[in-house]
C-alpha cells in the first residue's frame, strides 16, 4: 500500500535551503580553518619573545628569543639567556607547533618549545641538565648579533660565525680546538662574534703534526679572506694543545700560510716547539698565548722564556679555570674573559 505524500511548501524549501546553506557554511569555514592551521604549522612565527628560565636549584634568569625570516625559504632564530648559554640557530626544525634548535658545533645543547597562541613553553638542555622556559610575543624581531653557517669538511663540520654587520671591516682568525677543548669551543666562536669578530671552528682533528695542519689552514685562511666583513690585512689563527705546537712550526716552515697573529692555547713547549716560537717572535708576529688547567703556571713559564718578553707577545695563566678557559662544573668565563682576549685581538 503506497504510503500517502505531503508536498512540500515553499516555506519549508526556503528553511531547508537556508539550513543547507547554514551548515555548508560551517563546513567549509571548519575546512579553511583546518588548512590555514596547517599552513601556519609549516614555517615558524617570526617575532620578539620575552621571558624566563628556570633550573632547579638556581634563581630564575631572564631569557629572550627571536625568530627571524631574513630571506625566502630560510629562518634563524637566536636564543639569549645569561652566562654562556646564548646562541644561534641557523637550522630550525619546526613541525606542528613544535620547534627545536640546536645549537651550532655543540649537539649536547638544545631548546625544544611547543607554540600555545603568542608563548612558547619547553625545555633548554645542555647535555644532563634541564631548564625550563616560557616566553610571550612582545612585538618584531631585534636585529641579527651574527648569523652562523655549517661548512661541511672530510671529518665533520666547520661553523662559521659572522658578525650581521659588515660596513666595518674587522679581524677573523681559523679557531682549531683540540680534544679537550672541542666540546666548550663554540662558546668561545659566540662570545667573539658578539664583539665583531670572524670566527671559523673547526672541527677537533685526531693527530696534529704541521703536515696534517697545512691544508687545514690554508683552507680555512682562504674562507675568511672571501668572507664579507672580514679585513683581509688581519687574518689569523687560534689553536689548543698539540694543535698549537703544529701550527708554531708550520707557520716558520717554507711556503707557510700567511697569517697576522697568532693564539696559542695551553701549547707545551718542548726543544722543537720553543724553536719555532722563538722564530715567530724574531719575525715580530702578533702572539698570545692562554693557559688553564692543572699545571698552567709552569707551563707558562717555559712559552714565557722562548718569547723572551717581546713587544707585541703576552702569556697569560686562568688559574680557577680548566684547559678550556671556562670555570670547571659552570660553564662560565674566567676572570678577566673573553675581554681579556677581544682587547689583545682589537688591540694587538
Amino acid at each position: 500500500m503506497s504510503v500517502p505524500t505531503r508536498p512540500m511548501s515553499s516555506h519549508f524549501l526556503r528553511k531547508s535551503g537556508a539550513l543547507l546553506g547554514v551548515c555548508l557554511g560551517i563546513l567549509l569555514t571548519a575546512c579553511q580553518t583546518k588548512h590555514e592551521q596547517t599552513a601556519e604549522a609549516a614555517t615558524p612565527p617570526v617575532g620578539h619573545y620575552e621571558g624566563s628560565l628556570s633550573a632547579a636549584g638556581q634563581p630564575e634568569a631572564r631569557a629572550t628569543l627571536d625568530i627571524r625570516h631574513p630571506s625566502p625559504g630560510h629562518y634563524e632564530a637566536e636564543f639569549t639567556a645569561p652566562g654562556t648559554l646564548s646562541f644561534v640557530a641557523d637550522t630550525i626544525v619546526f613541525s606542528n607547533n613544535q620547534l627545536r634548535l640546536t645549537r651550532p658545533a655543540r649537539p649536547g645543547q638544545t631548546l625544544a618549545l611547543t607554540l600555545d597562541g603568542d608563548f612558547w613553553r619547553g625545555t633548554l638542555t645542555l647535555d644532563s641538565t634541564k631548564a625550563t622556559t616560557i616566553l610571550v610575543k612582545r612585538g618584531a624581531p631585534t636585529p641579527s648579533t651574527y648569523r652562523t653557517e655549517e661548512v661541511p669538511q672530510t671529518t665533520g663540520s666547520a661553523w662559521l660565525f659572522a658578525p650581521a654587520d659588515t660596513g666595518t671591516p674587522g679581524a677573523a682568525l681559523a679557531l682549531l680546538p683540540d680534544a679537550e677543548t672541542a666540546p666548550t669551543a663554540a662558546i668561545w666562536a659566540d662570545a667573539l662574534a658578539r664583539e665583531g669578530l670572524i670566527v671559523l671552528l673547526l672541527p677537533p682533528a685526531d693527530s696534529a703534526t704541521a703536515a696534517d695542519e697545512t691544508p687545514r689552514l690554508q683552507a680555512a685562511l682562504r674562507l675568511l679572506r672571501g668572507t664579507a666583513g672580514a679585513d683581509t690585512a688581519n687574518i689569523g689563527a687560534w689553536a689548543a694543545g698539540g694543535r698549537a705546537t703544529a701550527l708554531a712550526s708550520l707557520l716558520t716552515g717554507p711556503g707557510a700560510p700567511r697569517a697576522a697573529f697568532f693564539i696559542a692555547q695551553n701549547p707545551a713547549v718542548d726543544a722543537n716547539a720553543r724553536a719555532a716560537f722563538r722564530e715567530l717572535r724574531n719575525r715580530k708576529m702578533p702572539l698570545l698565548g692562554l693557559y688553564g688547567g692543572a699545571g698552567a703556571t709552569t707551563r707558562a713559564v717555559a712559552l714565557r722564556n722562548a718569547l723572551g718578553g717581546r713587544r707585541g707577545a703576552a702569556v697569560r695563566v686562568y688559574r680557577t679555570t680548566g684547559p678550556d678557559l671556562l670555570l670547571p662544573g659552570s660553564a662560565a668565563f674566567g676572570p678577566g674573559l673573553p675581554a681579556d682576549v677581544v682587547e689583545w685581538l682589537q688591540g694587538k
